[in-house]
């Protein structure tokens, strides 16, 4: 076996370790970021609408609290700004003897009525008490008037998405986006994804865009170009089928979902990009 020969083989062992570290490390590596939102707790009085005109203004919206790990991030961020005790605006409104909705849209079902709440009889917006020496800091929600000046407070997205309304291959995308923002897009969580559609909603594009996975044509597996693990996958189709040359590079398909899902397949020439902040 001549020098050349020897030399190619072991740049071809080296590439199929190097890319079974690769998919390895999609499966041990902890979430990176997987807190996806910065909260602003604003003390100026206002009522509900006026709270959530200057969210949307300054940040991303009146907060939105989809579980416990969630309210308790909140409470605890209270407590590190020294704030007094207070009832404080969240984005839940339209509250009338029932649970209400988000003002950003999501669906989260997740709710921490004080005893006997909700009571109010006309519409209500609501509130939450935050009480700094109790024990979890109360963090309880109440439906109050929404003409009520109260401190509130606001969330701002840390990940943020644009898309790029221009069709091109998945290559000449991914340099676009290289060049121009942080990457493609990538999605961690469905949270996340709800985010990244909102976005897109937002736009005229209305099929499909490209997103920064692609497979592994050696062994099949999917990764995040730009090193994020593979810890959230909502694939149409059967993401373990026989992959061809055309067929290794990922598509969000806005034509698939329902309200705040969407699949993943494989072919398309729109590009997704995002900022990261």
């Amino acid at each position: 076996m001549n020098s050349f020969h020897r030399l190619s083989r072991w740049i071809n062992m080296m590439g199929s370790i190097l890319i079974i570290l690769a998919g390895f490390r999609l499966f041990v590596l902890p979430v990176h970021g997987s807190q996806e939102f910065n909260y602003h707790y604003v003390k100026e009085p206002m009522n509900w609408t006026n709270a959530q005109a200057y969210c949307k203004s300054n940040f991303t919206d009146l907060v939105t609290i989809a579980d416990e790990k969630e309210l308790q991030e909140i409470l605890n961020n209270l407590t590190r700004e020294n704030v007094s005790d207070a009832e404080i605006w969240i984005g839940l409104k339209d509250i009338n003897m029932n649970n209400g909705t988000w003002s950003n849209g999501e669906t989260s079902t997740y709710r921490k009525w004080n005893a006997g709440e909700p009571n109010n009889r006309m519409l209500a917006c609501g509130s939450m008490y935050y009480h700094r020496n109790e024990v979890n800091h109360n963090g309880t929600w109440n439906d109050c008037g929404c003409q009520n000046p109260q401190s509130f407070i606001c969330y701002a997205v840390k990940r943020k998405f644009h898309a790029v309304n221009t069709s091109m291959s998945w290559l000449s995308a991914l340099e676009h986006c290289n060049s121009n923002y942080n990457g493609m897009a990538t999605i961690r969580n469905e949270r996340e994804e709800w985010h990244l559609l909102k976005s897109i909603n937002e736009t005229n594009i209305q099929e499909k865009v490209w997103i920064g996975m692609r497979s592994s044509r050696v062994f099949g597996f999917w990764f995040w170009m730009n090193d994020d693990p593979v810890t959230y996958e909502n694939w149409v189709n059967d993401s373990s089928v026989t992959l061809q040359d055309n067929r290794h590079c990922a598509i969000l398909d806005l034509n698939q979902t329902e309200v705040g899902q969407a699949g993943l397949c494989r072919t398309s020439p729109i590009c997704l990009l995002q900022r990261v902040h």
